[in-house]
């Protein structure tokens, strides 16, 4: 797909910028193709995984699950889609971003509230992903023999990752805000 040229630019830089708008719009179609696999991803698993896999996973004896119904797993799903839909959200944002950089917008506020909002839902998945971790150890040890049952509180380097990772996006969707805020003061002096 080709896109508009921007007029008066040598061809060098139209170049660049023809490629920052083409991979734009890749990871904009990116996010919600990653968004919806997610979905489908955590709904196959909890509908679909026997329970020994579940057990395995969940690092818990496979008898302590050998009853788990569509109702325990329905609200396995739930707990688990708490953090990962703030994740979905954080793409949809990012979305947002990567559309106006496709459409040529750079330097505006529009990519900067989409990339603000990213980082956002970003933080609050890492933020979220240790509670829902404890509630679905609570939730599966439900069966457990008496003094078995758990709650377990984990918080990961992933964990750490994903919040340096918001706060370095955080900080540039904040640069990029003061660089629009520029942008228009200087379009109101030509």
């Amino acid at each position: 797909m080709t896109l508009p040229a921007v007029s008066g630019l040598d061809p060098n830089r139209q170049a660049r910028l023809d490629r920052i708008r083409f991979f734009s719009m890749i990871l904009a179609r990116g996010c919600v193709l990653l968004a919806g696999l997610l979905t489908a991803a955590l709904l196959l698993y909890w509908f679909g995984a026997p329970s020994a896999s579940i057990a395995k996973d969940a690092q818990i004896p496979e008898g302590w699950l050998a009853d788990i119904g569509p109702g325990r797993r329905a609200l396995a799903f739930g707990i688990s889609f708490v953090p990962l839909g703030c994740l979905i959200l954080a793409l949809l944002a990012a979305r947002r971003c990567f559309n106006a950089f496709a459409a040529g917008t750079f330097f505006s506020r529009e990519p900067a509230r989409g990339l603000r909002d990213f980082a956002l839902g970003l933080l609050a998945s890492a933020l979220l992903k240790p509670f829902s971790m404890a509630a679905m150890s609570v939730l599966l040890t439900l069966d457990a023999p008496a003094g078995q049952h758990r709650l377990t509180l984990s918080f990961g380097s992933d964990t750490v990752l994903m919040l340096l990772a918001a706060g370095t996006i955080a900080v540039i969707a904040w640069v990029m805000t003061e660089a629009a805020a520029l942008a228009e003061e200087n379009q109101q002096f030509v």
